[in-house]
């Protein structure tokens, strides 16, 4: 659904130009003025007084210089006619648009509102004036124009619509739903209201009358891009992976170079177990956009988690060759060489992807990561804080440094200010609340170590390091059996931890 906000600047213009565009004479004749003026001058039946001629002329060759988009000319004409005719309101009107274009949106609105207060029926001044109102974000006050409008004619689509749309900026869903349904009812053939009301119970979460409306509207209008796209997204968030990839299907043959739709079949096929399919959208992708470092990434993913990194290593290398050499691709690449083991070629790319992008705080944790795997310690915190330095939200360097430190039983002070921060940003985070209680751990406040470690475990269960920790709790607090079956436990969920294996072996 547009924003209100980022089409505001089109609804004025398409206003303005609308009023500019009615033919002057014709217009005031319609009108009962509180002078009758033109009223006047179209029955003939009286001489007009001079002050009439002067303001009839004047206002007739501002409607000529509007014509001709001379707006400062217009202004001094309209200006002088209501000098001889000051309760016209329809003048009034035509120097607020001129206002209005010239971007002096406070005198166009004090014109509007004498127009409003010299002929409250008509709807014409109020509903420029809810645009100002909306353009300078005075939301109630637009809102309370587009009401009058509706409550003086029911049957004002415009302004219908226009107060549905203030609704949606207010996050009245519901009541905006209400105003939508409305409008369904006198524009029955609409894909627009359809789309849009569709939009407006997504956000209410009533998927299913979303999606409906949705359907409807590309049964009106089967070219309807956005309605199939939309679509495709509400099956998704039913997990109806088999409707959802048709919509977006049927949306890529609307726009068959739509690059985010080939992104997300690819996803799709492969939450399908269709690889070979995915692979083919990235393929395509990359065809298009051979810069296309996401394609590239999400692509190479696809084989780590079928755990073929020498598969990924290929579509990285070729990304390099395509000439997508981002500072992303050297990350990906360095984590596919440190999947694959190659702890050499993982420090180079990361090293390479901070040379494209020094300031980047996951390049810095990635180096980091290599660095502590290495034993280069002091390497390793230096890239830490080189991360919490670019980006001071970055949790997983927070925990990972005090983690450090409580691994070492070094500056604990610190690494309990490190993982309580990490902490703040992630509170159920069972890895950093392990942090924590490990920590406590080492600083020997040993209930409150157990405490942490205990909800850790609730929050990730199968993770053999927080298993391995509350085995040594247990230990600490001499309930052995309990310990060995942590430890047990732990081994189970890796059996390669020969320390684990150590510490049941002495147990016994």
């Amino acid at each position: 659904m547009q924003s209100v906000i980022g089409i505001l600047a089109l609804c004025i213009t398409s206003a303005i130009l609308s009023y500019n565009s009615i033919d002057a004479r014709a217009e005031a004749s319609a009108k009962k003025y509180p002078l009758s003026l033109f009223g006047k001058a179209a029955k003939g039946a009286e001489r007009p007084s001079t002050p009439f001629s002067r303001s009839l002329a004047h206002y007739t060759m501002g409607v000529i210089y509007d014509n001709e988009s001379k707006f400062e000319e217009a202004i001094k004409e309209y200006s002088a006619a209501l000098a001889d005719a000051p309760d016209v309101a329809y003048i009034h009107t035509r120097l607020g648009v001129d206002y209005l274009l010239t971007k002096r949106e406070e005198k166009a609105r004090e014109e509007f509102v004498k127009a409003k207060a010299l002929d409250p029926e008509d709807t014409k001044p109020r509903f420029l004036l809810a645009l100002v109102y909306t353009s300078s974000n005075n939301i109630d006050l637009a809102q309370k124009e587009y009401e009058d409008i509706v409550r003086l004619n029911p049957d004002d689509l415009r302004a219908l619509g226009s107060l549905a749309d203030i609704f949606v900026l207010q996050e009245r869903m519901q009541e905006a739903a209400v105003i939508y349904e409305r409008l369904l009812e006198k524009e029955k053939r609409s894909s627009l209201l359809r789309f849009n009301l569709g939009v407006i119970y997504s956000r209410l979460n009533k998927i299913d009358r979303a999606i409906e409306l949705l359907n409807e509207a590309t049964l009106i209008d089967p070219n309807y891009l956005e309605a199939h796209v939309g679509l495709g997204v509400l099956y998704e968030l039913k997990k109806d992976d088999r409707n959802a990839v048709a919509a977006f299907e049927r949306s890529l043959a609307l726009d068959p170079v739509n690059l985010k739709i080939y992104h997300i079949l690819a996803q799709l096929y492969y939450r399908a177990g269709r690889l070979d399919d995915a692979v083919k959208q990235y393929e395509l992708v990359t065809k298009l956009d051979q810069k296309d470092a996401r394609a590239y990434i999400e692509w190479a993913n696809l084989y780590l988690k079928e755990k073929r990194p020498q598969d990924a290593l290929v579509v990285l290398e070729k990304a390099l060759l395509d000439g997508a050499q981002s500072a992303d691709i050297y990350l990906a690449l360095g984590y596919t060489y440190s999947v694959a083991g190659d702890t050499k070629k993982a420090l180079g790319c990361y090293t390479t992807a901070l040379e494209i992008k020094p300031d980047d705080p996951r390049g810095h944790f990635s180096l980091g990561c290599v660095y502590e795997r290495s034993a280069q310690r002091d390497a390793a915190i230096r890239e830490f804080r080189a991360a919490i330095k670019f980006d001071q939200n970055f949790s997983e360097a927070y925990n990972y440094l005090g983690y450090m430190f409580a691994e070492a039983g070094e500056n604990l002070d610190e690494a309990l200010e490190l993982v309580k921060k990490a902490l703040e940003l992630d509170p159920d985070n069972g890895a950093y609340i392990d942090s924590l209680g490990w920590i406590y751990y080492r600083k020997g406040m040993i209930d409150e170590a157990f405490a942490a470690i205990e909800r850790s475990v609730s929050l990730a269960p199968n993770d053999a390091v927080i298993r391995d920790h509350m085995g040594d709790i247990y230990f600490r607090k001499g309930m052995i059996e309990k310990a060995l079956a942590e430890w047990q436990k732990s081994l189970e969920f890796d059996p390669k931890q020969d320390s684990v294996r150590e510490k049941l072996k002495n147990a016994h």
